[in-house]
C-alpha cells in the first residue's frame, strides 16, 4: 500500500513504557529500524535511548494491528510486555553512546498470539545521510521529530506527536567533537529516542542547488539530551527524563542528538546473532 512520508512518519514511532523496580511508570520514545544483509536477509529492531530501558524491569510497546485490507487498524490497538527486557536490549558498543536497540521479534511473536499482525514503517539504511558527501546538505535544515513528550499521544488511534524544528548546528559536523549535534526544537520528558528527520515531499532544496523534485526522508539522528538552566542562571546538559519531575530547571527548548551513522555500529552485532 502507498502511503504518504508523513503517514510513514506517524507509523514509524513507537511508544515505550518502562516499569521500574518499585512499579512506577516511565515514558520514552523509539523508532523502527531496519538492516539489510546479503542474501535478502533484513533484520527489524526498536532504537531508543539506553538511558530509557536500563532501569526497566519490564517494557509494554504499542502497537498497531493491520487490518484485512493492509491498511493500520487504528480500532485495534496492543500493548505488548516484555516482562525480561533486559535480555533483549542490545546497547550500543561504545559506553559513552547512549543508544541502544531491542530486536522485535519476541514483540511480534507475542503478538502472533493474539492472531493479530503488525502495522509499522520502519526506516532503512538508505534513510541515513552519507557523510562522505554532506555538501548537499545545508547548515541549518528544517526538521521533524515524532515521538511521546510527557507519555502524550492519540493513545486511541497509537499515532505519536509530530514537531517541528531546525538544526540549531550543522547535523553533519561532530559538535565539539562527540559525534552529535544540536536542534531547536521543543524537548520534554518522554521525547528521549525520537528520531530527527529531513521529511519532504514533492519538492526540496540542497545546499548551493537548483530546487529538487521529488520526495526526500532521511534520519539525521536521535534526541538524547537537552540543555537546561536553573534559578542561578547555569547552564548544563541532561538526559531528556523519562518522567515528570518538579520543575526547579528550565528547558531552553533545545535538543541533543546523536547522528545517526552511529545506528550502523549496531550492524556486526545484528550479523553475528543471525
Amino acid at each position: 500500500m502507498s502511503v504518504s512520508l508523513f503517514e510513514f512518519v506517524d507509523h514509524n514511532a513507537i511508544k515505550i513504557t518502562v516499569t521500574l523496580s518499585d512499579g512506577t511508570n516511565e515514558f520514552g520514545s523509539g523508532f523502527f529500524f531496519q538492516y539489510t544483509f546479503l542474501e535478502n536477509k533484513s533484520a527489524t529492531v526498536i532504537v531508543t535511548n539506553i538511558h530509557v530501558v536500563e532501569r526497566a524491569v519490564s517494557a509494554s510497546f504499542r502497537i498497531t494491528t493491520t487490518d484485512d485490507q493492509n491498511k493500520p487498524d487504528h480500532n485495534d490497538i496492543k500493548d505488548i510486555t516484555i516482562t525480561d527486557i533486559q535480555n533483549w536490549v542490545i546497547p550500543h558498543p561504545e559506553k559513552n553512546i547512549d543508544l541502544c536497540i531491542i530486536p522485535i521479534a519476541k514483540i511480534f511473536s507475542e503478538l502472533e498470539k493474539l492472531g493479530k499482525e503488525p502495522y509499522f514503517a520502519p526506516l532503512r539504511e538508505h534513510n541515513i545521510p552519507d557523510y562522505n558527501d554532506t555538501e548537499i546538505y545545508k547548515p541549518t535544515e528544517d526538521i521533524y521529530m515524532a515521538g511521546f513528550p510527557n507519555g502524550l499521544a492519540d493513545d486511541l488511534h497509537n499515532l505519536p506527536l509530530v514537531r517541528r524544528g531546525i538544526t540549531a548546528t550543522p547535523f553533519f559536523i561532530k559538535h565539539n567533537g562527540s559525534p552529535e549535534f544540536i536542534i531547536d526544537c521543543a524537548c520534554f520528558t518522554g521525547s528521549s529516542g525520537s528520531p530527527i528527520m529531513i521529511v519532504n515531499e514533492s519538492s526540496y532544496a540542497l545546499h548551493k542547488q537548483p530546487l529538487q523534485q521529488g520526495n526526500r526522508l532521511k534520519l539525521l539522528g536521535i534526541l538524547y539530551a537537552g540543555p537546561l538552566y536553573d534559578a542561578q542562571g547555569i547552564v548544563y546538559k541532561k538526559n531528556v527524563p523519562t518522567i515528570n519531575t518538579t520543575i526547579t530547571n528550565i528547558p531552553m527548548n533545545l535538543g541533543y542528538c546523536i547522528q545517526s551513522d552511529k545506528i550502523l555500529d549496531f550492524k556486526p552485532i545484528i550479523e553475528s546473532r543471525m
